[in-house]
């Protein structure tokens, strides 16, 4: 076993403070979004009419946080479960994203939030 040394710390360190970063962590959510979601929901949240709903001013988006987190568990009507394909932090930022998407205002959703429900 190898002893942890100063370059180990200091790549730790970096890689937290980065991550705790709100434009790194809002531009990674964006990022998972639109690879995740915005086929059905479209990049605006507005969604297809009677088919995908609207996220944009959506009341379970805006809502406590573990509606929404609960969807992306679970799934919902169309929308499949990604409980076993995205990561508890991936859908933190997901979720963080589109609750501060247009226009939306939500309070941030933590992935150990997401862990205790799955």
């Amino acid at each position: 076993m190898r002893a942890i040394g100063y370059h180990d710390f200091v790549f730790a360190f970096m890689v937290t403070a980065l991550a705790s970063m709100p434009c790194l962590a809002a531009e990674s959510g964006e990022q998972l979004y639109l690879e995740n979601c915005a086929a059905c929901h479209r990049s605006d949240g507005k969604g297809i009419a009677n088919v995908y709903p609207a996220l944009a001013g959506s009341e379970v988006v805006l809502g406590s946080g573990i509606d929404v987190a609960l969807v992306l568990i679970i799934g919902r009507g169309e929308m499949p479960s990604f409980n076993g394909t995205i990561s508890s932090t991936d859908m933190a930022s997901i979720i963080n994203y589109v609750r501060n998407a247009w226009g939306n205002a939500g309070q941030p959703v933590s992935a150990q939030t997401i862990e205790s429900l799955r």
